[in-house]
């Protein structure tokens, strides 16, 4: 993940990890204790209830007057954890909204969103009061889904049928500004709505159907009953002072409804079963909040009380704080893959890695990314998958044509369906030159496999004779294989292998093998042996081997012996050397004494001169 600090490795599994954490607070003109206000608003980031602690992302502030302004900019500064920063998006209050208690302030982390300037609008809804609208968008993302509005609302308060028609008509205007933005609008309305049930028509214009239709995340159930008592969010109070009113927490006025597109569990939305009264442990139905012992955190009865006291004294209602998840982000790239292949090579593949990079602190936090990848061109086959969350990644291997010889290309194409997703669509270009094989030859300009190494002037007895042969890479070109002499093989007999010299990676030049004829104790005659010399490609894929053969042949004169005539060196001429006349009768062999081309009547005649 692109967050400084993954923390799931110490949180269960089971619960689900909020990422952007949502609050609404209604702050009463910063009438309460400020000191409780601030503990407060550093509790909300270290708040845990669902399982785990994120600082707030968002907060919209409701009765919030200019002269309030500056001071409340101090205290979400002074509460936010080291290392967060918040910014404020447009701020408007005129005098009549002062008058009328104020206006509605959102801030923002600066390092999640920005706010789409320009955006801003004034919505008036009754009650000398206007609903906010602002929209912002999730840093780094580009996408249609990395935008969202948020209504900030303080609607007329009090029953009485002309409130209630009020409240109404507030909404109405409020969903006529929504809807306009189309379908699949992503909206979340805030605030205190004053709302006393379910069944109000300013609440249910709120959830019918329409492109901005919001979703409840309690579900639209009867809420003003001490069975609903852990929703209510007024009043924490029982008692009435410095601006504060009391009664005791017996109403649900503050709400968080995210549209239908930020709660289908896709992209930026809603995680479910996260939303919660701020502090309510659902046992002070129509007491104050902070009346006996409060246990809103669960076998902590020291901290739940230090809280319930910060909210009774910081206002007279409390926030409502929900979890959203990121959208998912796709970063796809290519593995480490083999740019040369011979061709014909099986098995070759080109690594596709997809991981989700999302910003976050929280695994299950952000929107797991599906994935599919597919081949085209000298790369084929597909995978699809979900993608881990970095620095995890999933791999798809797609195969690699090598049936054609040059330099092949193709590309990876990695897509992803996901809502609101960064990067729904990368390619990624491959390019892998397919070779022929190697082809050893005892000729750079010709295929010749087969060749014979003479050794002359070998004398019986003599000092040893080496003679050495070429091997090329016969064709050689940008589409051929390197060549290598891995080994060589002399059949028994008076030849042997000095040595091979450059013979790695032969490409326009040649390998030189050297072989060597000793003639210590060799009686004259003609020698003969096969040299097989074994080459294989350069290492890539479907490297292989062949091989091509020498002849190694030597005629062995005799030493000084009794004279030319001595042919098997032996101090004298006779019988036996004869025979080795005879032996190569009407060739040039061992028995041309006269070297004229050929064994005759001539050189028997100088052999028998020379009898002893």
């Amino acid at each position: 993940m692109r967050a400084a600090a993954v923390l799931a490795v110490a949180l269960s599994a089971s619960v689900a990890h909020g990422q952007v954490r949502v609050a609404t607070y209604n702050v009463v003109g910063l009438r309460g204790n400020q000191t409780a206000l601030r503990t407060v608003l550093s509790s909300m980031h270290t708040d845990d209830r669902p399982g785990f602690a994120v600082p707030v992302g968002l907060f919209v502030f409701v009765e919030v007057r200019n002269s309030d302004i500056v001071a409340l900019d101090g205290i979400v500064a002074d509460s936010a954890p080291p290392g967060v920063t918040y910014s404020r998006a447009t701020f408007t209050s005129t005098s009549t909204e002062d008058s009328a208690s104020g206006a509605k302030a959102l801030y923002y982390r600066s390092d999640w969103f920005s706010e789409v300037p320009g955006t801003h609008a004034n919505i008036a809804t009754g009650g000398s009061r206007n609903t906010d609208r602002w929209t912002l968008r999730l840093n780094g993302y580009t996408g249609a889904g990395s935008t969202f509005v948020v209504y900030g609302s303080h609607l007329k308060a009090s029953t009485g049928s002309s409130n209630v028609a009020e409240r109404e008509s507030g909404v109405l205007a409020i969903r006529a500004n929504a809807d306009a933005f189309g379908p699949g609008a992503q909206v979340m309305y805030m605030g205190d709505m004053n709302f006393y049930t379910s069944t109000e028509p300013g609440y249910q214009a709120f959830v019918a159907p329409g492109n901005a239709m919001a979703v409840d995340p309690y579900g639209d159930g009867n809420w003003n009953t001490a069975a609903s008592a852990v929703v209510h969010t007024q009043s924490p109070r029982t008692i009435v002072a410095d601006g504060l009113v009391g009664g005791g927490m017996d109403d649900r006025f503050d709400f968080i409804l995210p549209s239908a597109a930020l709660a289908d569990g896709a992209g930026f939305s809603l995680i479910p079963g996260t939303c919660r009264a701020f502090g309510n442990d659902g046992n002070h139905y129509n007491l104050a909040i902070n009346a006996g012992s409060n246990s809103y955190y669960p076998g902590q009865s020291s901290r739940s009380n230090a809280l319930a006291n910060a909210l009774h004294d910081a206002a007279d209602h409390i926030p409502v704080l929900l979890e959203m998840r990121m959208p998912a982000w796709c970063v796809a790239t290519l593995g480490s893959y083999p740019t040369r292949v011979v061709q014909g090579a099986s098995g070759v593949t080109v690594p596709v890695r997809v991981t989700n990079d999302a910003p976050g602190d929280f695994t299950v936090g952000i929107d797991p990314l599906g994935y599919s990848a597919a081949g085209s061109g000298v790369l084929s086959g597909s995978g699809s998958g979900t993608a881990p969350l970095s620095p995890a990644v999933a791999t798809v291997n797609l195969p690699v044509n090598t049936a054609t010889v040059g330099l092949r290309t193709g590309t990876a194409t990695v897509t992803s369906a996901n809502q609101g997703v960064q990067n729904p669509t990368t390619a990624l270009g491959v390019s892998v030159r397919v070779v022929r094989p190697s082809n050893p030859s005892f000729s750079i300009g010709a295929d010749v496999n087969e060749t014979t190494v003479d050794f002359l002037d070998a004398v019986a007895g003599g000092e040893a004779i080496e003679e050495s042969v070429a091997v090329a890479n016969s064709g050689f070109g940008t589409d051929q294989s390197l060549l290598n002499v891995d080994g060589v093989t002399v059949t028994p007999g008076p030849f042997s292998l000095v040595g091979i010299e450059g013979g790695s990676n032969v490409g326009g030049g040649a390998a030189s093998v050297t072989f060597a004829l000793d003639p210590a104790g060799l009686t004259p005659g003609e020698y003969l042996a096969i040299a097989t010399i074994v080459t294989r490609d350069e290492s890539i894929p479907g490297s292989g081997t062949a091989s091509i053969q020498a002849t190694l042949r030597a005629v062995v004169a005799p030493g000084s012996g009794a004279g030319p005539a001595d042919l098997n060196g032996d101090g004298i001429v006779d019988g036996a050397d004869l025979g080795l006349l005879l032996s190569s009768w009407g060739v040039p062999g061992i028995g041309d004494l006269n070297a004229n081309g050929i064994t005759d009547g001539v050189d028997l005649g100088l052999l028998l001169a020379n009898w002893s």
